[in-house]
């Protein structure tokens, strides 16, 4: 039986970085829902982070973003993890999507795929809000709202 990592931590938020000084992985803006005006969307600006450990053998980590229940599902490009010198080790492994899908409203997940297996998921939900004017204000750019002071 192949030996499966364990995830530590997966964290969906706005941007991921990695400083190349330090090594140390920066997250911003961290959610666990989205709101959207309207359906389809796209959220434009996200990242996932996973923290692995035991990691025994090389092997390839793929994230898969879909909608619990069926119907919509996206694979994202897979990474090749190397097995570190300890099992011991934390294994830190972040992108960054542009223009995340979102056909309609409920519940997504991301699921992470170790060699094809699915070892870990996470929830997401998009939520409609609706975009209400406030009583006697008017649409367009001539609402009477102020500019930016210069």
């Amino acid at each position: 039986m192949a030996m499966k990592p364990i995830v530590l931590a997966m964290i969906i938020c706005d941007y991921y970085y990695r400083d190349a000084h330090t090594g140390k992985s920066i997250l911003s803006g961290t959610f666990s829902s989205i709101n959207c005006p309207s359906f389809p969307s796209k959220h434009g600006n996200c990242a996932v982070y996973v923290a692995l450990t035991d990691v025994a053998v090389d092997g390839k980590l793929q994230l898969s973003f879909r909608k619990e229940g069926g119907g919509f599902s996206m694979d994202l490009p897979p990474w090749n993890v190397k097995c570190p010198e300890s099992r011991r080790a934390v294994v830190e492994i972040g992108g960054n999507i542009n223009g995340l899908p979102l056909p309609e409203e409920g519940y997504y997940e991301f699921a992470v795929l170790w060699d094809g297996v699915e070892i870990s998921t996470r929830r997401l939900k998009a939520n409609k809000i609706e975009m209400r004017q406030k009583p006697g204000e008017a649409a367009g750019p001539d609402s009477g709202e102020e500019g930016p002071i210069t």
